[in-house]
């Protein structure tokens, strides 16, 4: 009898320390694993160049990182895994705005000063051709229509570039254009004018304007997401972003950053928007799902910027100036965020299948009347 009882209670000890190690498992998961939207941001590097960095374009399937030098005549090609200078591009003198078509690999490169919108393989790292443009300075490229839209501040127009072809088809009048984005899922293009405090819509279905919104002072940069339609614009003089539902092409939010916010980045895969506040030296987080601003990375002298969706590794530049800012926003990384949750799934259903064990042990031990 006494041997019986040791068995059960043998059993029953073995049963409720798995319950107890899977409970305590998952109640270290939820209360030691660190809060997905803390700070553990890293400036993990600083690449200085003499000649002065301009605009960067990121191709996230290769890692490459492209920057014109505005003071040179090259493209220097970083390697986005490494942090290392890969290569140098030569384009001519000025380069400033540039662009990347990811599934063609065809790069375009406004050399603002001498009336030249270079488009180079970045394969090859060769100049396909110098396509004659006027005062080209921003850049924004639809992939999925081979479309380059470049804006040229001094012509108040927006060109449209057929990558297929590599010539102007058509153009967009816009009093001081400056900043550009596309939606690839919906082909809109928005367009922002720092004079006039506007952005411009139009589609690029058919090249026509859309609509015409009135934004906060300065409008500079521009982005969208296309997983949620959202666009977000910078307000250099208003220090806010204001934020477009492109569905009803109507401001639905205004969230206020830090000081002179020039541009603006989003990762659509954790629906993260980093902005550049040049004169704070810092880049407002701000999530997308609540509009809110959720952390601030001191960054210095922040100015241009682009990120890397795959890697969240954000560049950015200050115009003109030798240093190149690589942020890597770690707690922000959507892979960090899915490992974590598949380790939580396996501890929870770990100790659920625990507990089942147990009461079907139980359950057998029971007399038939006593059986439920």
């Amino acid at each position: 009898m006494i041997q019986k009882l040791n068995k059960v209670s043998f059993k029953k000890l073995i049963l409720f320390s798995l319950i107890a190690i899977g409970g305590s498992l998952v109640y270290f998961i939820f209360t030691d694993m660190p809060n997905a939207t803390a700070s553990d941001s890293v400036l993990v590097d600083k690449i200085e160049k003499n000649e002065g960095w301009g605009v960067t374009a990121v191709d996230a399937e290769t890692s490459k990182v492209y920057v014109t030098n505005f003071k040179s005549t090259t493209v220097t090609v970083i390697d986005g895994n490494t942090n290392k200078i890969d290569s140098e591009i030569e384009v001519g003198s000025s380069p400033y705005g540039i662009g990347i078509n990811t599934e063609t690999k065809i790069l375009f490169v406004a050399r603002e000063h001498n009336n030249t919108l270079a488009i180079v393989d970045s394969v090859t790292n060769e100049i396909i051709k110098n396509l004659e443009l006027p005062d080209p300075y921003d850049i924004a490229v639809n992939s999925k229509t081979n479309k380059a839209y470049v804006t040229s501040d001094v012509t108040h127009t927006v060109f449209v570039v057929d990558g297929n072809e590599n010539e102007i088809v058509t153009t967009f009048s816009v009093d001081k254009p400056c900043g550009v984005a596309v939606n690839e899922k919906t082909n809109m293009i928005y367009v922002t004018s720092e004079t006039t405090n506007k952005v411009h819509v139009f589609d690029g279905s058919d090249n026509n304007l859309v609509t015409i919104l009135d934004v906060g002072k300065s409008p500079r940069g521009v982005v969208v997401n296309p997983n949620t339609n959202m666009v977000y614009v910078t307000n250099q003089l208003s220090g806010t972003v204001d934020v477009i539902d492109g569905s009803k092409n109507k401001i639905i939010d205004t969230i206020s950053v830090g000081s002179t916010p020039r541009r603006i980045v989003v990762n659509p895969d954790t629906n993260t928007i980093y902005v550049s506040n040049q004169i704070s030296n810092s880049l407002s987080v701000i999530d997308g799902a609540t509009n809110k601003v959720i952390d601030s990375i001191p960054v210095e002298q922040p100015y241009e910027l682009m990120i890397n969706p795959k890697t969240n590794k954000v560049y950015t530049t200050y115009f003109g100036h030798p240093m190149l800012s690589i942020v890597n926003d770690i707690e922000r990384d959507q892979n960090t965020l899915d490992d974590s949750s598949t380790i939580i799934g396996m501890l929870g259903a770990g100790a659920i299948a625990a507990i089942i064990a147990f009461f079907v042990i139980q359950k057998k031990k029971l007399k038939p009347e006593q059986k439920f």
